[in-house]
């Protein structure tokens, strides 16, 4: 997603929104972001399992 995110921004730097180019320019907050939302939805699952 992030390598997705700086090739797109490579060719329409000027084009994409204001909040797409502040995620384009720091991959590892967008990589942290699907991280961290991982790790909660899978601990949500195993808190409703119980």
């Amino acid at each position: 997603m992030a390598q997705l995110l700086l090739t797109v921004q490579e060719h329409w730097d000027d084009r994409m929104p204001r909040w797409l180019q502040r995620l384009s320019q720091r991959p590892s907050l967008l990589w942290n972001t699907g991280i961290g939302l991982i790790i909660g939805l899978s601990l949500l699952r195993w808190l409703l399992k119980r």
